[in-house]
């Protein structure tokens, strides 16, 4: 008896240790079978497919129903046979990636026919309220998208992108989750995409844009989640090759339009990626493989524009430096891509499956922008990491699912080059600024995330109920340095003074450091950070059908985190995020083609890493003023007067009461199929950003930050720049309205299309995780609410605002027979509003432009931005092969528009002040006392960049063209 216990308890761990980051991996066809509406019980029904291992078997229920689970993405053939009935045949049964397809078996007495009906699958999921778009391989290869898994997920209604990635009705690029293979590989530092994966490797992409049930979260955006392919019962493989050459790269037009202050500019010159691919079995119907290789060779182009950059001979640089406009200093990316698979079939309802993925990549040549000689540009950074996943999936008894996943996510970075042991100097009193001596900031990382999560599912009557788990541990090893040798150094002026800044890490470890004594500083190097997250999460969700055409989806979902900092000190631990999730979905039409739906959730952020690094890792640094450029001289000068000598960070404190960062999302549509394998919709869209988590300036002032929920706890007061003043927090406001219309056509009749309109609205005083509105990527520690200073104006439409969104994205294969058979033609088209027009003023504390002069958007809107792109394909059969001739062309109309301007009131060299009428003294209006409400204005006609709403900042991309070739067999 002790000895069956044990065996069970090892099981149990067994499954829980297998148990992983799940995410959708397969599909499922459910259905009833009925003759003359009335449902046949005891009805055999198989689907079969070339990705499916064996056939997938059940037997209708005393309701007629049944259902065929755990199906990989792909196209079946479902078989319903009875005896003394006619046998019903329904081939082209496409099951996308985390989607049920429902079928209306229609059986009648035997007659001498068997029955077949091709491609009568519906469009319409009539089962979920979770909206968004499937991608499979073959539509990725027939349509102008970059070979990147993520560049798909901009065919989805409501996806845009910005500075940190794909934009998700209204959330910035830093706030999804990305999968492969059921692993989560989002960057564990940013929220970022965190791996490069070559969709020649992917079997289907699915973008979920909202709408998820309780076993999806950590996400305030989307999901992009990706499968690989897997082997199957025939040796298949490709050898492919495309080539973006830069001699058919158009002339970048853009290069005249920047702004002056801009020094140099980088552009896309060239990319030639090949590998190969093959999968096959070891064991038919067993034991399937899967292997691919890809190896990517880009250019970069980093010139010189606007100024010729001289630099006369000093003590490090004998002879000077000199670059004219128009030099051009590459940068070169060369990538190892590389995906394999084992999918075992244990059982007949037991499989197994173990993938591998990775992108190391070595960048070399300039690293930074050309402002300087090579020490302050060039050199070697290593980046990528390799994936694990091991899945477990089984069915008991037709009635119990079991789903388990473990899994590891590494990131790795490294940089090398004579300008990491040199200081750096940058000279702020020149436009462009000039820089000498080393690199600026940069860092050398790595990152590791194990997961394992479990989940169970079970089928009573009309209910589908699943419960599950997940457990996620995250540690980061990180090595930062402010710059070369751990110092940078800026060269600036005021009221005709000289004067420098030193900014580096102080070593508060260091023997005798002692903060109240300067003296006592030393430069940390490198300032050193090891910390850990651990998250878990239960969940628990029903999906009820009421009546045959009636389906009821509620769910409840808990987190927590745990953030620890220096020395495995808990900073904080979140534990109350809880996620109620309820849809509804009527198939109004009764057919299994229609549905009218409604869903409402809370969905929480999933903290990224780069807060235990910053905030809780022991990151100390010193913004030290003195009239010495020398390097060893780095204590404040109480002389100077011009700007005021500061040492930030250390442990910060954290609010007792933190909550958790949410969003809350409503949106309701409706869909119907008007025709076989075509359907249109329309939907609406609500999101609310409940609350946020950010540091902010203490209250009373005393110098430090803490982290808070802003606007309530102890941070709901916020001081001002002057260190005296105070004023009520408002809390973080993002709300996003949208209204869209869709209509997907599923490949058929040899054509298919993705095309969409969305209008939306997109306000408040909170961009995000992403600060897009000063370009800071710094998850949960952004200066949005530093200091009370910024929040002056900060309200109104946000920057990743867009009124009106067109895309399409299509494809046409000429019929066999024809003179031009098999000939594949695809075109994408978008269109995007303009973003809203600002005046952002440039704070000489924290050297960027982080003051709101204007309400946000009350200067219009900047440019829209358009474009459309081609490709073309064709087969050749060559031996028991065929031969694809490819061809892209990207940006037709060559616009190289401006679709961004400079918001730029001022410049870092302009007096703080000019053209304000009241100032703060750092570059920003004064406020009405006791308010965040501005008491002064500013002159737009007196601005003294001349650049301003003038110059462009982002553009679209030169016409290209990619020439490819892939042999399959």
């Amino acid at each position: 008896m002790v000895q069956k216990y044990r065996v069970a308890l090892l099981l149990g761990l067994v499954l829980f240790v297998a148990a992983g980051a799940f995410a959708q991996t397969t599909g499922a066809i459910v259905g009833t079978v009925a003759q003359a509406g009335t449902p046949i019980p005891g009805v055999t029904v198989e689907a079969r497919s070339p990705n499916l291992q064996g056939a997938r078997v059940e037997t209708t229920d005393a309701g007629g129903h049944f259902r065929l689970s755990l199906l990989p993405p792909g196209d079946y053939t479902v078989v319903a046979s009875l005896s003394g009935f006619n046998t019903v045949t329904e081939k082209g049964v496409h099951v996308g990636l985390g989607s049920t397809v429902t079928l209306e078996v229609a059986i009648s007495p035997a007659a001498s026919e068997r029955i077949t009906v091709t491609g009568a699958a519906p469009v319409v999921d009539v089962t979920s309220s979770s909206t968004g778009t499937n991608v499979t391989s073959e539509t990725m290869a027939s349509l102008p998208v970059a070979r990147n898994f993520t560049a798909v997920a901009q065919i989805a209604p409501g996806t845009k992108t910005d500075a940190a990635g794909t934009t998700v009705y209204g959330s910035t690029g830093a706030e999804n989750q990305y999968v492969i293979d059921g692993l989560n590989t989002t960057n564990v530092r940013s929220g970022t995409e965190g791996k490069t994966l070559n969709f020649d490797f992917v079997q289907e992409v699915e973008v979920k844009t909202g709408g998820l049930p309780a076993e999806y979260g950590r996400m305030t955006g989307g999901m992009i989640n990706a499968i690989t392919k897997s082997g199957g019962n025939e040796f298949t493989g490709d050898v492919f090759g495309f080539d973006q050459p830069g001699g058919l790269l158009s002339s970048d037009s853009s290069l005249t339009q920047r702004p002056f202050t801009a020094g140099s500019a980088t552009t896309d010159h060239s990319q030639l990626d090949y590998g190969l691919d093959g999968g096959g079995y070891f064991v038919k119907d067993r034991l399937w493989f899967f292997g691919a290789f890809d190896k990517t060779d880009q250019t970069r182009a980093n010139n010189r524009i606007n100024t010729t950059l001289v630099i006369p001979p000093e003590s490090d640089l004998p002879s000077g430096y000199t670059l004219p406009i128009g030099s051009v200093i590459d940068t070169k990316i060369t990538s190892q891509l590389f995906a394999g698979k084992l999918t075992l079939r244990a059982t007949e309802s037991q499989n197994l499956t173990l993938s591998i993925f990775g992108d190391p990549t070595r960048t070399s040549g300039a690293l930074f922008g050309v402002n300087g000689p090579p020490t302050t540009t060039q050199g070697i950074r290593k980046t990528g990491g390799s994936d694990y996943i091991g899945r477990y999936s089984g069915i008991f008894t037709t009635k119990y699912l079991v789903n388990g996943e473990a899994g590891h996510h590494h990131e790795d970075a490294t940089l090398t080059g004579a300008g990491t042991s040199i200081p750096g100097l940058i000279d702020q009193t020149v436009s462009p600024n000039v820089l000498t001596g080393g690199f600026g900031f940069f860092d050398s990382d790595k990152y590791d995330r194990d997961v394992a999560k479990l989940s169970g599912t079970a089928f009573f009557s009309s209910h589908e109920f699943k419960v599950g788990g997940d457990y996620e541990k995250m540690k980061a090893d990180v090595q930062n340095f402010q710059g070369g040798a751990g110092q940078r150094i800026y060269k600036r002026v005021k009221n005709g003074v000289i004067y420098y800044r030193h900014r580096y890490y102080v070593d508060d470890l260091a023997s005798g450091f002692n903060q109240a004594d300067p003296t006592t500083w030393k430069i940390a190097l490198p300032q050193v950070a090891q910390p850990e997250t651990k998250n878990n999460s239960l969940y628990a969700q029903d999906s009820w059908r009421v009546v045959p055409n009636f389906t009821v989806n509620a769910g409840l979902r808990w987190e927590s985190q745990e953030l620890l900092g220096r020395g495995g000190k808990v900073a904080t631990k979140i534990n109350d995020n809880w996620a109620p999730r309820l849809g509804v979905i009527w198939d109004v039409a009764n057919n299994g083609r229609s549905k009218l739906y409604a869903n409402a959730g809370r969905f929480y952020e999933n903290i990224p890493m780069d807060i235990n690094i910053r905030s809780f890792g022991g990151e100390l640094v010193c913004f030290c003023y003195n009239f010495s450029p020398n390097p060893a001289n780095l204590a404040p000068d109480p002389a100077v007067t011009q700007a005021r000598s500061s040492l930030l960070g250390g442990a910060t404190p954290v609010d007792p009461n933190l909550k958790g960062q949410y969003i809350d999302e409503l949106l309701g549509g409706y869909e119907y199929e008007i025709r076989p394998n075509l359907a249109i919709g329309i939907k609406g869209t609500y999101r609310k950003l409940g609350r946020v988590i950010e540091d902010m300036l203490q209250v009373p002032i005393t110098g430090n930050y803490i982290i808070t929920n802003p606007g309530t706890g102890i941070g709901k007061d916020s001081g001002f720049y002057d260190f005296t003043t105070s004023a009520p927090a408002p809390k973080a406001v993002r709300t996003y309205k949208g209204v869209e219309l869709t209509a997907t056509k599923r490949f058929s009749d040899n054509y298919q299309f993705f095309a969409s309109y969305l209008w939306s609205r997109l306000e408040g005083n909170y961009d995000g995780t992403f600060q897009a509105s000063t370009g800071q990527l710094d998850p949960n520690i952004n200066s949005a609410y530093d200091y009370a200073d910024f929040l002056v104006n900060n309200h109104g439409l946000l920057s990743n605002d867009r009124t009106h969104q067109f895309k399409f994205y299509g494809s046409y294969q000429f019929p066999s027979g024809s003179m031009m058979s098999g000939l594949n033609i695809g075109f994408a088209t978008h269109y995007a509003s303009g973003t809203p027009l600002t005046a952002t003023g440039y704070s000489q504390a924290y050297q960027n432009w982080e003051y709101y002069l204007t309400t946000r958007g009350a200067l219009g809107r900047g440019p829209a931005d358009y474009e459309a792109d081609f490709h073309v394909g064709y087969p050749i059969n060559v031996g028991t092969g065929k031969l694809n001739v490819i061809g892209d062309v990207f940006n037709i109309l060559d616009r190289q528009a401006k679709t961004a301007v400079d918001l730029r009131y001022n410049r870092a060299q302009d007096a703080a002040c000019i053209g304000l009428s009241t100032c703060n003294g750092d570059g920003g209006l004064l406020a009405t006392p006791g308010t965040v409400n501005p008491s002064g204005t500013v002159n737009i006609a007196a601005a003294p960049n001349p650049d301003f709403l003038k110059a462009g900042t982002a553009f679209t991309a030169p016409r290209s063209f990619r020439l490819g070739l892939r042999y399959t067999f």
